[in-house]
């Protein structure tokens, strides 16, 4: 009887042993899923942060009454992530800890032109140089484009736009994390009149913003 009550004991303590351990271990494991999923929450915020200021800034340059350009700085991260943009999202994606990717998409209210097939220029200094070039005139409000221009430059420009439409819808643009990206508001101005010289109320101008680095 009483080798009977010992081992009762024994597999009882046995017993109450294992469930501890049980109990040990989901508290455990429950601490550990937690501690991931928190860490992948915040890197989603993170990436949140980032394609919705980016996006805000590019935005933002439409509302500038002026030819501006302003520098947007990458953060530093203690993870590597990816940013690219197109003329219709900017994209920021890094990997999770359930071997998943995090991918956070912003659309550009405001499409940016991004360059990739003309090499004669980067910046909007580069352009107003480049139409300089091609048509004789700089297409600032100094020196817009003459009358007779007019429609080959806006076909130019739209020709252009529709180029990077397709070229980086296909190909995004993945942008260098230590270098600072430009985004410039560019305006071309236009002599509707032929009067040689450019006023709001008898001429147009057309505004863009470009994103670049360089």
């Amino acid at each position: 009887m009483s080798k009977f009550i010992k081992n009762k004991k024994a597999v009882m303590s046995l017993t109450f042993l294992h469930v501890g351990l049980i109990i040990a271990t989901g508290i455990l494991l429950s601490a550990v899923i937690s501690v991931v999923f928190l860490n992948d929450w915040q890197k989603k915020a993170d990436l949140e942060n980032i394609a919705s200021g980016f996006s805000t800034l590019v935005q933002g340059m439409d509302t500038r009454f002026f030819e501006n350009v302003t520098m947007f700085y990458l953060p530093d991260k203690n993870y590597d992530y990816n940013i690219s943009i197109s003329t219709e999202y900017v994209t920021v994606d890094t990997s999770g800890n359930w071997f998943n990717t995090l991918s956070i998409k912003h659309r550009f209210l405001k499409k940016p032109l991004l360059n990739r097939n003309y090499k004669e220029w980067i910046t909007g200094k580069n352009f107003h140089s480049f139409l300089n070039d091609t048509y004789g005139c700089f297409g600032n409000e100094t020196d817009p484009v003459m009358s007779t221009d007019v429609d080959l430059v806006k076909d130019e420009i739209k020709s252009i736009f529709e180029q990077a439409n397709f070229s980086f819808s296909a190909d995004p643009f993945y942008l260098e994390i230590e270098k600072p990206v430009y985004i410039e508001q560019v305006f071309i101005f236009y002599d509707l009149d032929g009067d040689n010289e450019w006023d709001k109320e008898n001429d147009e101008k057309q505004s863009f913003v470009l994103v670049y680095q360089i």
